[in-house]
């Protein structure tokens, strides 16, 4: 089962294990977690709702999403799941 993780201030990581969390976050930046990353989002995180965007990343209006959601919409293989643009 995939969980989610901060692996930075701002990107989401879908892993099995903070490890795995890691070593992506490691894969598409070049370099290892700071301190303190990745972290698992608390229950209370993955609720939280925020603007829905759409696939040009622009807000939808009057929609909303968490990141509970987007791990069952978008989360069946590890990776990147939401955050800065890369």
């Amino acid at each position: 089962m995939l969980k989610v993780y901060y692996c930075d201030d701002s990107d989401l990581f879908a892993a099995e294990s903070t490890d795995q969390a890691a070593d992506l976050y490691e894969e598409m930046t070049g370099d290892r977690p700071d301190e303190g990353y990745p972290r698992e989002l608390t229950d209370t995180e993955l609720d939280v709702r925020y603007p829905a965007f759409d696939e040009n990343e622009r807000p939808i209006e009057g929609q909303t999403t968490s990141v509970r959601e987007m791990l069952a919409e978008n989360g069946d293989e590890p990776g990147w799941l939401a955050g800065s643009e890369w």
